[in-house]
């Protein structure tokens, strides 16, 4: 399991220009570490119930939660606070910009647990979080190939070498449409159950084309013929054409391809002279928005010719 410490929540925080709005209170413990980005509002622990205590997540005071805390040591009543620092907790989290009292910060000093103060309020740090740590947490794979948006459809190129994924690809961005990653293309299923890919942080935007090398689309075809992630929506093979081998004419059978343990759609298209292997990419993209939007040409064109015979017997 993926596990992160706090000081990279904050690092990733900082690079993301600080959207959960955080600041450090006490300089400790920044080696903890966190495997997911669910939290846990110590709502009943603060009342001396500490069944099921998820004590190994973010720990989350919101209003509540911290104003109990605040009264406890104004009373001297801090003991059952005190039994919350017996298990290991890795960082507390306080929202609406709420400073805790000073036995409190003493108290996880001495234990090495971080307290962080966010300005956001309780939901929106929930939220937060999730949009920034759902990436790090995420299952991943790289697979080679080309990513590219085709008239909004995340579509994945495949195929051996020269088998001409360059090639189309260019032609596509001539046409309007985005290169996300070439060659290396890191996929990511997230939690919602959707693949995401996005470009390599060290090829970026570039693009190999044989004979010619090294083309940098951001700077050839400018800033909107790019994009950093999208997501999976169509894989594409692309293979040279095999005359004794029997190719799909009708799309009546769906294929998938399993991506992180999710079917994709798949296509196997065969290359050879004479073929525009983009208008092809280009319908292919087109038909899995329809089929998305309910529509399946296929089934509906078998469908009326049922219908039609059915009619005729009658």
């Amino acid at each position: 399991m993926a596990k992160i410490s706090i000081q990279r929540l904050l690092e990733i925080n900082d690079e993301k220009s600080n959207p959960l709005k955080l600041r450090l209170v006490n300089n400790v413990g920044l080696s903890n570490r966190i495997s997911t980005y669910d939290v846990n509002r110590p709502g009943m622990v603060l009342f001396d119930y500490f069944e099921h205590f998820s004590f190994d997540r973010i720990q989350l005071f919101g209003m509540g939660e911290a104003s109990y805390v605040c009264e406890m040591y104004q009373n001297n009543n801090s003991s059952t606070i005190d039994k919350i620092f017996e298990y290991n907790i890795p960082v507390f989290l306080f929202s609406n910009d709420i400073t805790p009292p000073n036995g409190f910060i003493d108290k996880s000093t001495e234990h090495e647990v971080p307290i962080i103060i966010s300005e956001l309020n309780t939901s929106r740090i929930v939220h937060a979080l999730i949009n920034l740590l759902e990436d790090e947490f995420a299952t991943s794979t790289t697979m080679h190939g080309v990513f590219i948006e085709v008239f909004g459809v995340g579509v994945f190129l495949k195929g051996k070498s020269g088998v001409g994924k360059s090639e189309a690809t260019l032609e596509l961005i001539e046409r309007g449409h985005r290169l996300v990653a070439d060659d290396s293309v890191e996929f990511k299923r997230l939690n919602d159950n959707v693949i995401v890919g996005k470009t390599n942080k060290v090829l970026k935007h570039n693009i190999e084309v044989r004979g010619i090398g090294i083309v940098d689309v951001a700077r050839l075809s400018g800033m909107s013929a790019i994009r950093d992630r999208k997501k999976l929506e169509l894989v594409i093979l692309l293979e040279d054409w095999i005359e004794a081998k029997q190719y799909d004419r009708t799309g009546l059978d769906d294929h998938y391809e399993n991506v992180l343990g999710i079917n994709v759609p798949y296509l196997c298209i065969p290359v050879r002279p004479g073929r525009n292997v983009y208008i092809l990419i280009e319908t292919a993209a087109k038909n899995q928005r329809l089929k998305e939007l309910g529509y399946h040409s296929a089934k509906e064109l078998n469908n009326k010719m049922i219908q039609m015979m059915q009619d005729g017997i009658k």
